[in-house]
């Protein structure tokens, strides 16, 4: 079982390297038979949380024959002991190469993927069994659009996850009210179909390591008249930052992305910043309700990591606003 897949084909279950350099988009395989989903993993430097993301895909319900993993390993070592140890478990392709970012190495999992349905899963995130099982059904039901899962947090018990946790809670709230069709989803969670993803070239790979890649082709796909449409029930289990600096860093990122986001998003004429500003100036009504079910204590810590998000997400956005104009400036070398 553990075999690897030949250049004319994959076995059913089994693990293909194919080292790619920059310049050298990877290769798109024919479907194989059965295959259903190709599930996009993105890796860097966690060879514990990806660990456990794939001893949960290695568990699900949907049979093994009928998805593909498809590893994008941008780690500074490749993790090449971790694509061997699934091997026998996992219809595996290994992917190792530069880091190109989120965007980037999303659409790098997507030239290479053989199914015509792609899953995407973040390596921290960890899939309920039934994940691929219920992706599966909503596809069928929802032909075309785009099918966004739910979210949950597994250390209640960590501030920074739970604050973490009420971010993406406040966010669905705003961008998703019930009985409304669904205006985003978090990359970290969400299936599409192959061809319509590179029909509006994927995720734009401008963004380099800066985040909001996800809202930006989220925006192109409602502009291209594509929709959206939420299967709650497919459950992943997200890790969120939990220290001080992870969570500080990574929301100055998320700010940092969010203006070339609005740029973008400007540029193009699908929308205005005011619009999206609104979930802040109404922060209290979307956090209100995750809030009170913490105890008293974890309530306060999460209040106060809540104004600290607010002010790392401003942070980056200024700085963002000053840095990249600065830098399209400079003479090339």
């Amino acid at each position: 079982m553990a075999a690897a897949c030949a250049s004319t084909g994959k076995q059913a279950i089994g693990v293909e390297s194919m080292g790619q350099s920059q310049e050298t988009p990877a290769t798109h395989m024919p479907s194989a038979k059965g295959v259903t989903f190709s599930v996009i993993v993105m890796t860097f430097n966690r060879p514990g949380p990806l660990r456990r993301c794939l001893e949960s895909l290695a568990a699900q319900t949907l049979p093994p024959e009928q998805f593909e993993v498809v590893l994008v390993d941008a780690s500074d070592v490749p993790v090449v002991d971790i694509a061997r140890e699934f091997s026998g478990r996992l219809r595996l392709v290994h992917l190792p190469g530069p880091n190109l970012g989120v965007a980037g190495n999303r659409n790098r999992g997507a030239d290479a993927a053989s199914a015509d349905l792609l899953a995407f899963l973040d390596d921290d995130c960890v899939a309920h069994t039934t994940w691929l099982e219920r992706l599966t059904k909503a596809c069928r039901e929802n032909p075309g659009a785009l099918i966004g899962g739910g979210v949950e947090n597994p250390h209640a018990e960590n501030a920074y996850a739970a604050a973490g946790q009420v971010i993406t809670a406040a966010v669905d709230s705003f961008f998703n009210p019930p009985g409304q069709e669904p205006r985003f989803f978090p990359g970290l969670n969400f299936a599409v179909e192959r061809a319509a993803y590179l029909a509006i070239g994927g995720c734009d790979a401008g963004f380099g390591l800066l985040a909001a890649e996800d809202r930006d082709f989220i925006d192109r796909w409602r502009t291209s008249g594509r929709r959206l449409a939420a299967c709650p029930e497919a459950i992943v289990r997200h890790e969120h930052r939990s220290s001080l600096r992870g969570f500080l860093k990574q929301y100055f990122n998320y700010g940092r992305g969010a203006w070339r986001y609005h740029r973008l998003r400007a540029n193009r004429g699908s929308g205005v910043m005011s619009e999206d500003t609104r979930l802040h100036l109404q922060l209290r009504h979307h956090v209100q309700a995750h809030l009170q079910p913490l105890p008293l204590w974890m309530r306060v810590k999460v209040m106060l990591l809540l104004c600290a998000w607010q002010v790392a997400n401003a942070a980056g956005f200024c700085w963002q606003a000053v840095a990249e104009p600065l830098s399209n400036r400079r003479p090339a070398a």
